[in-house]
């Protein structure tokens, strides 16, 4: 049966915060961007209601699952003290049927699929959600309305509740290599300059030769089915600069070894607590060629995942 979904820009920009709505449907969707807030502020009574939401950092692909009986008054705490966070999507009923123990079924509920799914990071929901007893009729009803929502999720082009074949991890480990852009860092090749010199990133403190192991990773953290190749094609040699005379990467574990004998030294981290797996079982090492000039190649990567990072001396 067609269904008709009707999407509201509200700042007339088709990137920006948006109202999306169904017919014969109570499920609304806010799907408000941390930058173009002013929905927040206008829509003020309409989000004073039960509902359940979703904090998001696609580029991160990390994800927080909540609910509350007042989203306007949670989301503006969550702008205070959630920082990793640059969407939210708040699913409420447009008819204010939704109670406050349904609300805490879906919030559970919702858990458990994006958990099963596996493509994003929960671990900023510190508890597992508990599930409330509800009433034969009452989990008929929330199960239904949890369809819509993933449903405008989906439509939304959030696939936070979605399983994905390997195929598609693959397309979508392609598309977010392609998207990692240059933005101003805030900081220069100077800031990295001296031996004394660490690096933070998302908590755990490396020094500079161990960086790069450091954000491939985090990266295999967030993207654990990409292949060698996909690897391959972001932590690329141009990322070394004049380093690159060796592989960023480098999946011949004997000839990474060998290259002391040749060149006088390690080029890449060998020990096995630095031998790295691949999502199709390739094992590899990376680079430790590392300076004051290509490091901001890795710190580029960090800042498009919206990961956490800080220079240390």
């Amino acid at each position: 049966m067609a269904k008709t979904i009707h999407t509201v820009l509200y700042d007339d920009v088709l990137d920006g915060s948006k109202i999306v709505t169904m017919d014969n449907c109570v499920c609304q969707l806010y799907d408000i961007k941390r930058d173009y807030d002013a929905l927040i502020r206008d829509s003020k009574e309409n989000l004073a209601k039960p509902a359940l939401y979703v904090l998001l950092n696609r580029n991160a692909h990390k994800a927080y699952i909540g609910e509350t009986d007042d989203f306007s008054q949670r989301i503006a705490s969550h702008m205070l003290k959630k920082e990793f966070w640059d969407e939210a999507l708040a699913f409420m009923a447009n008819d204010n049927s939704l109670t406050t123990t349904e609300v805490r079924y879906l919030e559970s509920l919702s858990y458990e699929v994006a958990k099963a799914a596996g493509v994003y990071d929960l671990s900023e929901n510190t508890q597992v959600p508990k599930r409330p007893y509800v009433q034969s009729i009452q989990e008929y009803k929330i199960k239904d309305f949890f369809n819509y929502v993933k449903l405008l999720t989906k439509f939304v082009g959030c696939n936070v509740f979605e399983k994905i074949t390997s195929h598609q991890q693959s397309a979508s480990f392609s598309s977010s290599v392609r998207k990692i852009i240059p933005v101003d860092l805030g900081i220069t090749s100077q800031d990295l300059e001296g031996r004394e010199v660490k690096l933070s990133l998302n908590g755990v403190v490396y020094n500079k030769g161990k960086f790069g192991f450091a954000v491939v990773k985090e990266y295999l953290k967030f993207h654990p089915k990409a292949t060698i190749a996909e690897l391959k094609e972001i932590f690329h040699i141009g990322l070394l600069g004049s380093w690159g005379r060796w592989e960023l990467l480098e999946d011949d574990l004997d000839y990474a070894k060998s290259l002391k004998e040749s060149s006088g030294q390690f080029r890449h981290l060998v020990k096995d607590e630095f031998v790295l797996t691949s999502g199709d079982n390739i094992r590899f090492v990376v680079s430790n060629q590392w300076d004051k000039v290509n490091i901001l190649n890795l710190l580029q990567i960090a800042k498009n995942q919206g990961w956490k990072y800080e220079i240390l001396k």
